[in-house]
C-alpha cells in the first residue's frame, strides 16, 4: 500500500473512532449504559435481546470493536508506509492503539461499577485523547507542508487545543454530577440571568463560565486563522468549519439545558467532538511536515553549497 492508500485508511479510523464517541454519547443521555450489563457479552449472549437500550449499547461495542480492528490496520500500515520517511506518524498511530487498549479495561471497570458517574469521565476524556491521536496521524501524514512561520500562532493554537480538551471536560462533569437535572436555565443557573452555585449547580456554572471564556479565545484563534490565510488554505477552511460548528454547539447546549431532551443532549456531545477535532485539525495544520528523507537531501545541498 503507498502513501495515498495509507491517507485514506487513517482517515476513515478517525471518522469511526469519531462515531463511537458519538453513539458513546447517545448511549449516556438514553440512559443505555447497562443495556448490556455483563461486558464483553450481551446478557449472556454474543448479540443483544430486543430491547432498544440494549442495541443502542451493543451497537455502540459494534461500532468500537470496528474502530479497534481500523485502528490495529493503521498502526500496521504506519510502520510500513512511513517508518523511514515520517516516522512520527506511525508514533502517533501507535499511541492511539495504546489508548484504546486502556480504554477497553476502563470500560470493562466502568460497567463493573455500575457506571460510576466519575469513571464515566475519565472513559470520555481517553476516547477524546484516543480521537486526537488518530486526528493527528491523518493530518500529519498528509503531503508535506512548510507549515506556519508565526511561532506565536503555533503557540496560540496549541494553548487553544488544550482548553478546548479542558471545556469538553467541564461539560462531562456536568453529566456526572448530575448537575444537568438541577439547572434547565440558560445561559445562568438562578433562572436564567443570576449565578447560582449551590450543589450540582456549580458544575454547571463551572462549564458555562469555560465555555465563555475558553469560547472566546477558540473563536479569536479561529478568526485570526481565517483572517491571516483565507480560505484558500486548509488552515483557514478548516478554521471556518470550526468555527461554524462551534456556533451551533452554543445553540444546541442552550437547547439542551432548557428542554433535557434527548435528541440536544446526544447532539451535544456529538458537536463538541467535532469542536475538538476542528480545532486540533486547525493548531496541527500549522505544523511542518516534511519527509526525513527529502530533510537529509536538503542538508546534504547545504553543506555541499557551504
Amino acid at each position: 500500500m503507498g502513501v495515498g492508500g495509507f491517507r485514506r485508511i487513517a482517515l476513515v479510523t478517525a471518522i469511526f473512532a469519531y462515531l463511537q464517541i458519538a453513539l458513546g454519547g447517545l448511549v449516556r443521555v438514553s440512559g443505555s449504559g447497562l443495556g448490556c450489563p455483563d461486558w464483553p457479552l450481551c446478557h449472556g449472549r454474543p448479540y443483544p435481546p430486543a430491547d432498544p437500550h440494549a442495541i443502542i449499547e451493543y451497537s455502540h461495542r459494534a461500532v468500537g470493536s470496528v474502530t479497534g480492528i481500523l485502528i490495529i490496520a493503521t498502526v500496521v500500515l504506519a510502520w510500513v508506509v512511513f517508518r523511514a520517511q515520517r516516522p512520527l506518524v506511525a508514533w502517533l498511530a501507535t499511541a492511539s492503539l495504546i489508548g484504546v487498549v486502556g480504554e477497553g479495561v476502563l470500560g470493562g471497570v466502568v460497567v463493573a461499577n455500575d457506571l460510576s458517574p466519575w469513571l464515566v469521565v475519565v472513559h470520555l476524556g481517553l476516547a477524546m485523547m484516543i480521537l486526537g491521536f488518530l486526528v493527528a496521524t491523518a493530518v500529519m501524514a498528509a503531503p508535506p507542508s512548510p507549515g506556519v512561520p508565526d511561532q506565536g500562532f503555533r503557540r496560540l493554537m496549541a494553548v487553544v487545543t488544550g482548553l478546548t480538551y479542558l471545556l469538553l471536560l467541564t461539560g462531562s462533569t456536568v453529566v456526572a454530577s448530575s448537575a444537568d437535572r438541577s439547572c434547565q436555565t440558560w445561559p445562568l443557573c438562578g433562572g436564567g440571568f443570576a449565578p447560582d452555585f449551590a450543589g450540582a449547580n456549580a458544575y454547571t456554572m463551572l462549564h458555562r463560565g469555560a465555555v465563555l471564556v475558553i469560547g472566546i479565545l477558540i473563536v479569536y484563534a479561529l478568526a485570526s486563522a481565517i483572517r491571516r490565510w483565507g480560505m484558500q488554505s486548509g488552515i483557514g477552511r478548516s478554521a471556518a468549519a470550526t468555527l461554524l460548528v462551534f456556533a451551533v454547539q452554543i445553540a444546541v447546549g442552550a437547547g439542551a439545558a432548557l428542554t433535557d431532551g434527548g435528541f440536544f443532549n446526544g447532539l451535544h456531545v456529538a458537536l463538541a467532538t467535532l469542536v475538538w477535532s476542528g480545532v486540533l485539525t486547525t493548531a496541527l495544520l500549522t505544523l511542518p511536515r516534511a519527509d526525513r528523507i527529502a530533510e537529509l537531501t536538503q542538508l546534504t545541498v547545504e553543506k555541499s553549497s557551504a
